[in-house]
């Protein structure tokens, strides 16, 4: 069996470099980690707390990799981590702060074995850089995606987006804002189509100036509130595509004196912890069926027992942000 020590001979790089790649306690360039992880693959390398967990050929823990904290991480990685629990599961959590190598060190986890799957809630490698490590143990993600070798919880964001706009069109609104989260986005893309089409039929003009890209900045619908305080054609009505923008939105406006709805319609998207602490109008899209169900996947794709899913649905929450 290889040790440590063919693995520094092969890469031409001391033993303590070695070690110091697999604790990632220490510095090491990126040239000799890149060799290093390149000497294990071609001697065949495992590490021998791993191969400990080999014996059983399980570790029993699930890997979850997301960029940062975003709007709909708690509620998600909450009901994640509960289902794990109650079915004899540990979650690790892999924050990688948008670094793409730090997500392929997060997915090693899987290759090494110290974990026994991987639910990414988004992406910051592109599919094929992923891909790969399917063959280490089952993957699912968050991201819309249609393909064999990985699970998306993803629901259908044109359905949700296209029932979201009638409403606001039923409630009297005509002036109608949109705020998107990231272009390419596959989701983003799904309402794109649907405002375009709502636009289309209820003959409603489209103001391309309210067409936003606000993406996961942050600050975005602070942004937004900003340029809208400045504009002299405001809409009269915002569509949030978080409820964490929506927040930020109607926070900024409040400080100048402004108040939703009394003076612009907010609707936000999520139905999280935010839009129920400020009343939000919002629309929930089963974000905690989807976390039950992405575990699930996982969990049958590891074991003889089957969990079910559940079935996913949009519903209106109707609170305070719309006349």
């Amino acid at each position: 069996m290889a040790t440590i020590i063919d693995v520094a001979k092969k890469a031409g790089v001391s033993k303590s470099t070695v070690s110091r790649v697999l604790t990632s306690n220490g510095y090491v360039s990126e040239v000799s980690r890149q060799k290093v992880l390149l000497a294990m693959e071609e001697i065949g390398y495992i590490p021998n707390l791993l191969a400990r967990q080999l014996q059983s050929g399980v570790t029993k823990t699930i890997g979850f990799i997301a960029p940062s904290y975003m709007s709909a991480l708690g509620k998600f990685l909450q009901v994640f981590m509960e289902n794990a629990k109650n079915n004899g599961y540990y979650v690790n959590l892999y924050l990688t702060g948008g670094d793409k190598q730090k997500e392929i060190e997060a997915l090693n986890q899987l290759k090494y074995k110290q974990v026994d799957g991987i639910f990414i809630l988004t992406r910051t490698n592109d599919w094929e850089t992923i891909k790969p490590y399917s063959q280490y143990g089952p993957l699912a993600t968050w991201n819309r995606i249609e393909e064999p070798w990985i699970y998306s919880s993803y629901v259908d964001h044109y359905e949700g987006y296209l029932k979201a706009l009638n409403y606001l069109y039923d409630r009297g609104y005509r002036k109608i804002g949109h705020v998107l989260g990231n272009m390419e986005n596959l989701n983003t893309k799904a309402r794109l189509r649907a405002l375009t089409e709502f636009h289309e039929l209820k003959q409603v003009p489209l103001n391309e100036e309210w067409l936003i890209e606000a993406a996961y900045n942050k600050n975005g619908g602070r942004e937004v509130a900003k340029k809208w305080l400045e504009s002299l054609d405001k809409p009269d009505v915002f569509a949030f595509y978080s409820d964490q923008s929506a927040a930020e939105f109607i926070s900024e406006i409040e400080l100048v004196g402004f108040k939703s709805p009394e003076d612009i319609g907010v609707l936000g998207f999520d139905n999280n912890e935010v839009s129920e602490l400020m009343h939000i109008s919002t629309v929930d899209y089963s974000l905690e069926k989807q976390a039950s169900n992405s575990f699930a996947y996982l969990y049958n794709q590891l074991n003889e027992d089957q969990l079910p899913f559940e079935q996913l649905v949009f519903e209106l929450m109707e609170r305070k942000t719309l006349k």
